[in-house]
This record gives C-alpha cells, sequence and structure tokens, in this order.
C-alpha cells in the first residue's frame, strides 16, 4: 500500500488568505483539522484550527492577517507513492505538535496531491499488518494442511510398498526355498541348469524389490548410515570374489589392487558400501564383452586427526557412454539409452541408489567414459580409523568338542504358512534335528511350556497371536527358555524393521526369501551367543541334559558345510 492510497484531498489556501476566511473555513469543515498552505501548486505550509484559535485570543485585527504570517512554514512532506512502511518511519519520528498537523502529500512533480493525518496513518498501518497477519495466518494453515497431505501420502507410499514388499516376499521365499531346497537333491544337468535358472530370475526379483524400498528409504530421509569397526580389505576382496566366476565366464581379466598405504581397520559401514561396490564391479562386467575390469582402491591419509577418504575405482573396457548418456545416468530407472535394458536388462535403479548412498557417506560417485573405449567409476566415502577386532581363540579342548561331538539340534518352527514351514524344513533337513512346528504365538508358548529347545524360529505375522506380542511374553516369562535364542523370519523388510524386532527382544533377524546358508548361519551364530555364555559361566546343561551344548555348533557347522 501507497501513502496516496490513504491521503484526503483536503482543499489549500494561499499564503495570502485572512484568518477571518479560514475561520469561516474551519466552521463549514468540521471534521478538518489542518488546511495545507499552496503556493503555485507546491506546499508551502499548514494551518491547524488550534493555530487559529490562539491567534483569536491573542486579540486584535486578527481576521486581516494572512496565513503566511501564522502557518508552520516547515510541514511533514512526503511522496504519495511513499510505500507505507516508510511513511511509518517518518511519523516515528516526528514531535507531538507535528503529529497533530498530520503530513502533506505531494506528486512525482512535488505539486500538492492532498493531506492525512498521522494518526490515521497509524491506524491504517496497524489495519494493513493485522490484514498481513491474518493471510500469513491463513497460508500457514494452508501449508499446514498442505503438509499433513504430503505426510499422509509418505507414509500411505511407506505403508504400501512395505505391504507390497510383505505380500510379494511371502510367495517368493516359497518359490526360491523350494527351489534352493531342489538343488541338494540328485539332478541331471539338464534339470540342473533349469533349476538355476529360477534361483537366477528369483534372486534377480529380490535385488528389484530391495532397491526399490532402498530408494524409497533414501528419498524419504529414513536411510541411516550404521558405521562399524571393520577391515575394509577383507570387505572389498569379498564383494570383488563374488565377480571372479562371470568374469572367468566371459573371459575377462578382473583384478583389485590396494595403491599407498593407510589404516585396514576403519568405521564405515559395510554392508552400504558392499552395496555401492557390487553394483559398480556388477556393471562393469556386465558391459563388458572383452578385455578387463580393474578395481583399484586407496584410503587417503586423515587431515588433522579427521575422517579418512576412501577411494575406490572399477575402470572396464566395455561399451562406454557419450556425455548425453552420461548426463542421465544417475537418475532413478533411467539407463544409458533405450536399448540397455533390451540388451542387458536392469532397472536403473543401481547407480542411482550407490550415489546417494555415497553421499550420505560424505562421499559421492563419479564417472569418466567414452563410447567403446570404457568406462571408469569412482566411489568415495569418509571413514574413521578403528581399532582392529581380535576374536578370543577357542581352547583346543572346545574345539575339539565342537568338531568331533554332535547332537540333535531341537528347533521350535512358528510360521502360520505352511509353505514357509515346508521351506524352512526343506532347508535344515541335513542338520541333525528335531523340528517341532506351530502355527502361532500361543501354540509357540505352549510348545516352549512342554519341552526343551535350543533356538526358535519366529514369523511376525501371525493370527491369534503375532511375532511380536509371542516374544514378549517370552522374555517376561521367568521360565528357562525365557533367554532362549529367538531368529525373526519375516517379509517385513523395511529400514528399521531388524532394529524394532531386535529392541522387542528377537536375537537376530532374516528377512524372507530367506538363504539356507544364511538360515544356517544365523542359527549358529545365535546358538553360539548361548553356548559361549553357558561356558563362561560354567553351567551345567539344564533339565537333566548330559550333552555338552557345544556339540550344537558342530551339528550346524556339518549342515552348513554340507
Amino acid at each position: 500500500m501507497k501513502a496516496g492510497d490513504i491521503a484526503r484531498r483536503v482543499s489549500f489556501v494561499t499564503p495570502d488568505t485572512l484568518a477571518g476566511e479560514l475561520a469561516v473555513r474551519f466552521k463549514n469543515a468540521a471534521e478538518v483539522n489542518t488546511f495545507p498552505v499552496v503556493r503555485a501548486g507546491k506546499p508551502v505550509g499548514v494551518i491547524t484550527r488550534d493555530r487559529l484559535s490562539a491567534l483569536r485570543k491573542a486579540g486584535g485585527l486578527w481576521e486581516r492577517r494572512p496565513a503566511a504570517l501564522f502557518m508552520n512554514a516547515a510541514p511533514i512532506v512526503v511522496c504519495e507513492n511513499l510505500e507505507l512502511a516508510e511513511v511509518s518511519a517518518v511519523i516515528a519520528q516526528m514531535s507531538r505538535e507535528t503529529l497533530f498537523e498530520g503530513i502533506v502529500m505531494v506528486d512525482a512533480n512535488g505539486d500538492y496531491a492532498g493531506l492525512a493525518g498521522a494518526f490515521e496513518l497509524f491506524r491504517t498501518a496497524i489495519t494493513v499488518a493485522e490484514e498481513r497477519n491474518r493471510d500469513l495466518t491463513r497460508l500457514a494453515e494452508r501449508l499446514a494442511a498442505e503438509t499433513e497431505k504430503a505426510q499422509a501420502a509418505s507414509r500411505a507410499k511407506s505403508d504400501f510398498l512395505a505391504t507390497m514388499s510383505h505380500e510379494i516376499r511371502t510367495p517368493l521365499n516359497g518359490v526360491l526355498g523350494m527351489a534352493q531346497a531342489l538343488t541338494m537333491d540328485g539332478l541331471g544337468p539338464d534339470q540342473r541348469d533349469k533349476l538355476n535358472m529360477i534361483l537366477d530370475s528369483g534372486e534377480t526379483l529380490t535385488a528389484l524389490l530391495n532397491d526399490i524400498l532402498d530408494l524409497s528409504k533414501i528419498e524419504a530421509d529414513k536411510m541411516e548410515i550404521m558405521a562399524v569397526a571393520s577391515n575394509l580389505e577383507a570387505s572389498l576382496g569379498r564383494a570383488f570374489k563374488l565377480f571372479e566366476p562371470a568374469a572367468r565366464e566371459k573371459g575377462l581379466t578382473l583384478t583389485i589392487v590396494r595403491e599407498g598405504g593407510g589404516p585396514d581397520w576403519l568405521h564405515f559401514d559395510r554392508v552400504r558400501v558392499h552395496q555401492c561396490l557390487t553394483n559398480l564391479i556388477s556393471n562393469a562386467v556386465k558391459f563388458t564383452a572383452a578385455g578387463r575390469v580393474d578395481v583399484r582402491w586407496s584410503v587417503a591419509a586423515a587431515p588433522d586427526g579427521g575422517p579418512h577418504s576412501v577411494r575406490v575405482s572399477v575402470t572396464d573396457t566395455g561399451i562406454g557412454m557419450d556425455e548425453k548418456a552420461l548426463s542421465r545416468l544417475f537418475n532413478a530407472f533411467t539407463q544409458a539409452d533405450g536399448t540397455t535394458t533390451r540388451r542387458f536388462g536392469g532397472t536403473g535403479l543401481g547407480l542411482a541408489i550407490t550415489r546417494k548412498l555415497a553421499r550420505l557417506m560424505d562421499g559421492d560417485v563419479h564417472v569418466s567414459s567414452r563410447p567403446g573405449i570404457g568406462s571408469t567409476f569412482t566411489l568415495t566415502f569418509e571413514a574413521t580409523a578403528a581399532k582392529p577386532l581380535v576374536k578370543p581363540a577357542r581352547k583346543d579342548t572346545e574345539t575339539q568338542a565342537v568338531a568331533d561331538k554332535q547332537r540333535v539340534v531341537r528347533i521350535l518352527l512358528v510360521d502360520d504358512n505352511a509353505t514357509n514351514r515346508q521351506v524352512a524344513k526343506l532347508f535344515l533337513a541335513r542338520l541333525q534335528c528335531e523340528i517341532v512346528e506351530a502355527a502361532n504365538g500361543v501354540e509357540a508358548l505352549e510348545r516352549l511350556g512342554s519341552q526343551p529347545f535350543d533356538v526358535v524360529l519366529l514369523d511376525v505375522h501371525m493370527p491369534v497371536m503375532d511375532g511380536c506380542e509371542t516374544i514378549r511374553h517370552i522374555r517376561s516369562s521367568n521360565q528357562p527358555w525365557s533367554a532362549l535364542p529367538v531368529i525373526a523370519l519375516t517379509a517385513d523388510a523395511m529400514e528399521g524393521d531388524r532394529e524394532r524386532f531386535v529392541a522387542l527382544g528377537m536375537t537376530d533377524y532374516l528377512a524372507k526369501p530367506i538363504d539356507r546358508r544364511l538360515l544356517l548361519n544365523k542359527i549358529h551364530e545365535a546358538t553360539s551367543r548361548g553356548v559361549e555364555k553357558q561356558m563362561d559361566d560354567s553351567m551345567a546343561p539344564a533339565s537333566g541334559d548330559d550333552t555338552d551344548p557345544s556339540d550344537i555348533l558342530g551339528a550346524i557347522a556339518s549342515a552348513i558345510a554340507g
């Protein structure tokens, strides 16, 4: 709003206008307290009702005196185009007397344009501010409503992804589980090739599902980097070895070389670093028909005790890319060109996720490439120095006990899905074990109360009593089995699910579709912790069982090896 928007066009007088005439004007215009004095269009002063009254009291020939003799010749004059906030600043500096005179408005040429009372200006400024506040309040309410809608949409998206992930993983667990179980049977070469194709397709579908979930978690700012003390060289070596068979099959030379020094042990998220590196090596092997793929890595010295900068480059002699392809390479669901998916497969999520993960680890991913020559992808991330973790060596007698003695491993398998129970039983077929089944938590608690077990495999989503309620009952039972190892087997695989289940009391967590060797390893780790605690506390076997608890480990180790 401008100053001129609230100006009143009050009639003006000239400097030679007599006081008697002014008295008549004031009498005929009761609402006017000030008249501007104008000469040749320009304001030269103001006359107030109070000044005229004072002149009257002085007596004499006051009616014959011209305005020029008793006017205020230094009025406050502002341009009508001035912003109201600027006019308010002028008013704030005015004296008490001049406040009652008001402010004279002029146009751009300096000619008289109207009069505005100072208090009127104040009232208008307050009104404008109140209206602005009302507008801001309405805007804030609208933004709050839109934010709530966006948050509701985000929650709905997360719920949808969680539900779809669960619903897809459950049948996928049956498909891949049965396929893995078939690999243990005596199959002919042709049958084994077909089975491998099923497994490869299932693993591709699982990878796609995991990529979509990872991308949604990153975009929702729910992805957390969990840095732990790890051996970087060992972690990179494990990722590298995964692709040696594929490279060998294609006749590619695959190498990994360390450049420079630096510590081996660092604090970093080995899961996410593994994910980033496998994405880069996988692409390099996939898009290279002949030649080589070279992995080089280094750890830069930490400046002033700060984090080390880790650099891993993957160079291939593959198809390469032009500038246009490079410009969209890290966009989700985007590949180099429209024929890439048809020729090589994939969703275009891997590189997008890799860059986002690298940036979460205070690094990045960069690429240089030439069509027909090859590409180099460089992953960087930061990691702080860590002390090497050394596992205490087991006593020879204990090691011998694990290797030589075996006993039946007692497992309580709790899942309402019969297919899932069948898959788990097939996975454990080579493990010398006794499996007792339960279809819900109530049945599981009944089984626990009637016989001893070494480990519980517990589904989460079940009727009657779900896994979360079941683990609460187990941990708070004050029974000998309250500390029993419990592994959650669930199709819940969203960010934070593992931490949530462990916080409830689960010993460990395994997402469906379940990998057989991973399941056996989880059982081994869970029972190892229980056995080591018994050994450390020098406890006798419970319930009169005279079998050495370390026998369990030997049985599981044999099954894993088989």
